[in-house]
């Protein structure tokens, strides 16, 4: 059946075989199915080949989004496609902007954005998108995910790419967004005895010293005399401490 899927047609795309086959298939809803559905058949998609990813965690809305080498591909098909160039912008040590060409910069180069400029036969002037690194970056724990640490400028890369490919060519990727463009949904804490399991940045900020200081500040007050008192008269008949227990 997988090699089926590989070459099936869009046309015969079903409910049926997305839950069956697909990732996260069988946890949508109808209606996020439909969605799936007439967006790949309307852009000629095949999600068994990668090229549309359809994201579902939990109860959370289900995230339909499209790869940036299908609108690599789709552009290389279009007659009027002719070239695209991509790269990331930079803040130098002096403080100055830079547009490197390609994804790529110097352990010196502070990454600020990313750039995309699509060329077209019948325009002389190029479609360029420019994007920001804060609006995209990927967080998870308050920290940038592990695909945007590792290969930030690629990352960006592809958002910008992305966004000029949708651009130059509207009518061929209406309504669809790149995957670099969608943040990984945070995922609930595990809870234990009542207790969540603390994130990444409460166990950076932990501080030893502190915990231990107020554990024994609690001890301390434990090991404090408690008196047993008539509530009649306020006669004191036993005063309590630790070595009783």
């Amino acid at each position: 059946m997988a090699n089926e899927l590989g070459i099936f047609s869009v046309d015969n795309l079903n409910m049926t075989t997305i839950k069956q086959y697909l990732d996260g298939g069988g946890k949508a809803s109808d209606a996020e199915l439909v969605l799936l559905i007439n967006l790949c058949k309307q852009n000629n998609m095949n999600p068994f080949m990668k090229e549309v990813y359809f994201i579902k965690y939990g109860n959370q809305p289900a995230q339909i989004v499209v790869s940036r080498d299908f609108y690599r591909k789709r552009a290389f098909q279009n007659p009027n496609f002719a070239g695209i160039e991509v790269g990331v912008i930079v803040l130098n040590k002096d403080g100055v902007l830079e547009h490197n060409e390609g994804t790529f910069k110097t352990h010196e180069q502070e990454l600020v954005g990313a750039w995309a400029r699509v060329h077209l036969k019948n325009t002389e002037i190029p479609v360029y998108v420019a994007v920001s690194y804060d609006e995209y970056v990927q967080m998870k724990d308050g920290h940038p995910n592990k695909m945007w640490t590792n290969k930030p400028c690629t990352m960006l890369g592809k958002v910008a790419e992305s966004q000029a490919l949708r651009m130059a060519f509207p009518a061929e990727f209406s309504g669809t967004y790149g995957e670099e463009e969608f943040p990984e949904p945070e995922k609930e804490p595990r809870e234990v005895n009542g207790v969540k399991e603390p994130d990444r940045a409460q166990i950076e900020s932990f501080n030893k010293e502190d915990y231990a200081a107020k554990k024994i500040e609690e001890l301390k007050e434990k090991a404090q005399p408690q008196k047993e008192v008539v509530e009649e008269t306020g006669e004191v008949i036993k005063e309590v401490t630790a070595e009783d227990f």
